[in-house]
């Protein structure tokens, strides 16, 4: 009898039967042989039968030895899950997880780390289902998440590089607590919409997410309807309907990847890297466009392959990859897709060759020009000026945060704490620079598309001083005083003076009715005389 610490699955099988075989069919390749006037099953590649034996799960917490883990230690238990694949690990024993996740991989409806938000745009009519891979919160997430709800809310003055350790200390806690990371296989499916939605409800959504669980050898999404194996589960499924939270659903049309989703294998990575960070890395890479059949260079955002890889981190990828597939701009930078089928999670962007514009001020302030200058507040104004067309709200503008092309184009880049609304309220602690954000959002934790503006003074004044930081060696509390007494920022004397008089006047000021938009900002730029060639 198990205990509610073991997780026990029975043996199938009788041990003087052979193993069967299981065959299955690589994503993107067909089977070479095929018997005469039968039909593969559009939803799975071919398999029979399940393993002759499912072992039970090894040691449970009670049978593991009683030396005390360090803070930074993997307890036995957690390293053994966290041993699984790259697909990441599972709550299920071992070998009973990689049965299931060798079947379910190769399936051309699985999606990999897809999340919820993205299932709207991917299933569209009634039948429609993928598979994904969904990362539980473990108990420190969610602990960690009503804590920021309660707490009042703190605006920490943190550098990249001390969120980076701050990042690292976190995982190295993490790794030493159990339910790290754990995944499930996840069929999402849509379903018929209900006739008459109860009124005093929330909003109905017509997608339903069944969780594939197994017991006792058996795999099932209903409690009272088990399958021996995964092929009569979607054959069944294929032609009756199930029930689940009072809502009818059938796995009638398996979906396939979309233009913007990829495998790992589409993407050649090289070892140049272009940057490191508390999420990972970016390195370059080559890839084939799926609309273009054209090969392009890339920029690859790596999410860091760790034990304790958790649910905040792939949803922050996701995200940040959400927002940039809306966008479709010269100075905004283009996302070519996601490979997310296995870990380590990829983001693929176009190539910026000149890297970032704060890096380049500060490593040719000598030779930059003032026209250069202009040219990179006219084209990084124009890219904030499409986010607010298109109701998003950057939330974190600098120059670090702003990319150059090959020909020195400026993109806006870095959309990890963006927003499509055009008004967000911050409701949980949230670390971003308070040397650029506006009063209002200092004393209400309020943001709009004209903090945004507010912000994009402090850029301006960025990229006028040479890359360096505003308020340079002043703490966060020394900051907040000056923005009270509105003692804001000025422009150095080298900025045009139509420039200098719209920041003063209509960007850096206390009251978001009084400062101007981004469109204004756009069109004082844009008359501003070129300064002759070689000014500086």
């Amino acid at each position: 009898m198990c205990t509610q610490d073991e997780e026990c699955s029975a043996p199938g099988g009788d041990k003087g039967k052979e193993k069967e075989e299981h065959t299955v069919v690589p994503r993107g390749k067909e089977e070479k042989e095929k018997k005469p006037g039968t039909k593969p099953s559009p939803i799975s590649p071919a398999f029979k039968g399940t393993p002759k034996e499912r072992p039970n799960c090894g040691k449970t917490k009670n049978e593991t030895s009683g030396k005390k883990l360090r803070s930074n230690d993997v307890s036995p238990d957690v390293k053994d899950r966290l041993q699984l694949s790259e697909h990441g690990p599972s709550k299920t024993c071992i070998k009973d997880f990689q049965w299931l996740e060798d079947f379910i991989t190769k399936m051309p409806c699985f999606h990999g780390f897809i999340g919820r938000e993205d299932l709207m745009s991917v299933l569209k009519n009634v039948g429609d289902f993928l598979i994904r891979t969904s990362v539980q919160p473990n108990k420190h997430e969610v602990e960690k998440m009503k804590k920021n709800q309660a707490d009042v809310k703190v605006l920490g003055n943190l550098s990249r590089e001390k969120c980076a350790k701050k990042e690292k200390e976190k995982e190295e806690k993490l790794a030493g607590m159990g339910d790290v990371g754990r995944r499930e296989f996840v069929i999402s499916v849509y379903c018929k919409d209900k006739e008459k939605p109860a009124t005093d409800k929330p909003q109905y959504t017509p997608i339903r997410n069944l969780v594939i669980k197994r017991d006792n050898g058996m795999v099932h999404v209903e409690p009272l309807r088990k399958f021996k194996t995964l092929t009569e589960f979607f054959g069944y499924y294929q032609k009756n309907s199930g029930i689940c939270k009072e809502t009818d659903f059938q796995l009638i049309t398996p979906i396939p990847l979309s233009n913007w989703e990829f495998i790992h294998e589409d993407i050649a990575l090289q070892q140049k890297k272009l940057g490191e960070g508390a999420f990972g890395e970016v390195r370059i890479g080559k890839m084939k466009l799926k609309s273009t059949k054209k090969t392009v260079e890339v920029a690859v955002k790596m999410l860091r392959n760790a034990e304790v890889v958790i649910r905040e981190q792939v949803g922050e990828l996701l995200h940040e990859a959400r927002v940039m597939r809306m966008m479709d701009h010269k100075n905004v930078l283009r996302s070519y897709g996601i490979a997310v089928l296995k870990e380590p999670l990829y983001l693929m962007t176009e190539m910026c060759a000149c890297g970032a514009l704060r890096e380049y001020l500060r490593e040719n302030q000598e030779t930059v020009t003032l026209a250069e200058k202009l040219f990179f507040v006219v084209g990084s104004s124009r890219g904030v000026q499409y986010l607010h067309s298109q109701k998003t709200i950057h939330r974190d503008l600098a120059v670090r945060n702003i990319l150059l092309s090959e020909d020195r184009t400026p993109k806006i880049s870095d959309f990890g704490l963006a927003k499509i609304s055009e008004r967000y309220e911050m409701k949980e602690q949230c670390k971003i620079p308070v040397r650029y954000l506006a009063p209002e959002t200092l004393e209400s934790f309020i943001f709009t598309t004209k903090t945004d503006v507010f912000s994009f003074g402090c850029v301006i004044w960025e990229i006028y001083e040479n890359g360096n930081q505003p308020h340079d060696g002043k703490n966060a509390q020394t900051i907040r005083n000056l923005t009270k007494k509105n003692q804001f920022l000025k422009l150095t004397n080298s900025a045009p003076s139509e420039l200098r008089k719209l920041i003063e006047e209509r960007v850096f000021t206390s009251d978001p009715e009084n400062r101007c938009s981004m469109t204004t900002i756009v069109q004082c730029a844009e008359k501003i005389e070129k300064p002759p060639v070689g000014m500086k």
